[in-house]
């Protein structure tokens, strides 16, 4: 006969569960996209369309297809763009370059 299990350990093990595949599991590529676009709108100000961002996630490289003077400006904003990348994906799942 079974016995009824407290629902604190089954949230316990739900909590473990989620919490190991949110380390193993990359978001998708589209949502590092969406994400790079709202961040770097916040910090420089510049709005980019979706076209004209794409993100490579073997080498974690976040491409930016704009003219040269926002590349420009994007690079010099380089350091916090990432870090707040880093903040709201995961240190592991952020891009780590932006070309």
């Amino acid at each position: 006969m079974r016995t009824k299990k407290d629902p604190k350990e089954n949230k316990d093990q739900l909590g473990n569960l989620l919490e190991r595949y949110r380390r193993i599991l990359k978001p998708p590529q589209a949502s590092v996209e969406k994400e790079a676009i709202i961040v770097i709108t916040s910090i420089t100000g510049i709005t980019l369309l979706p076209q004209q961002l794409s993100y490579v996630v073997g080498s974690r490289t976040l491409v930016i297809k704009a003219p040269s003077i926002i590349r420009s400006e994007l690079k010099i904003h380089h350091p916090n763009i990432v870090k707040e990348l880093q903040t709201r994906l995961g240190a592991q799942n952020a891009p780590s370059v932006i070309i």
